[in-house]
């Protein structure tokens, strides 16, 4: 007879994993800063690439949590992964700040910085409204909602500024009039 599977030592197990991801993720934040401070992309890469990962593996995790019936275990795991989910989410936001802050800083925007840009400018805005949101939005740390403040900011004067930062003049030229 085959013994039924034990979902809660899976997502369990998962969550593990999921906590060594995320230490992953921290160790290459230094070295992206790093790299990215010296208009080099090779770390922004694979912690790009990281970042994804880990948001893959959650969507997993949830619907392995999902599955499991209610009660004390699946509370613990699901405490659990929110917690862990917040803190990366928390640590990302904080990054991308820096990270846009460094692109924006630059005096010259090498090939590749545009890219870190806008894939940094939509990490702000989703992270945001994410964290902004329950189950995320209580209980967060001070310096977590100084980051969401900062991130509001942040998009607020790109949002304002984005003709000139982007160039999304639709290929019109400057000098001619849009049509009426």
């Amino acid at each position: 007879m085959a013994r039924a599977p034990n979902h809660a030592a899976e997502v369990e197990r998962f969550l593990d994993a999921l906590d060594e991801k995320s230490i992953a993720l921290i160790d290459l934040v230094s070295s992206t800063k790093s790299d990215v401070a010296r208009s080099s992309f090779a770390n922004y890469k694979r912690f790009a690439d990281a970042g994804g990962d880990f948001e893959s593996f959650c969507i997993l995790i949830e619907y392995r949590l999902k599955r499991l019936q209610a009660g004390p275990a699946r509370e613990a795991l699901d405490a659990r992964f929110q917690a862990a989910r917040v803190g990366h989410m928390a640590r990302q936001l904080k990054t991308s700040i820096d990270l846009i802050g460094l692109v924006a800083t630059s005096r010259e925007l090498p090939l590749g910085a545009k890219d870190v840009f806008l894939r940094e400018l939509r990490s702000i805005y989703g992270l945001k409204n994410a964290l902004s949101e329950p189950p995320y939005s209580t209980g967060m740390p001070a310096e977590t909602l100084h980051d969401i403040d900062l991130a509001e900011k942040i998009l607020r004067e790109i949002i304002e500024r984005a003709p000139t930062l982007l160039e999304l003049s639709m290929g019109l030229e400057s000098e001619a009039p849009l049509p009426e």
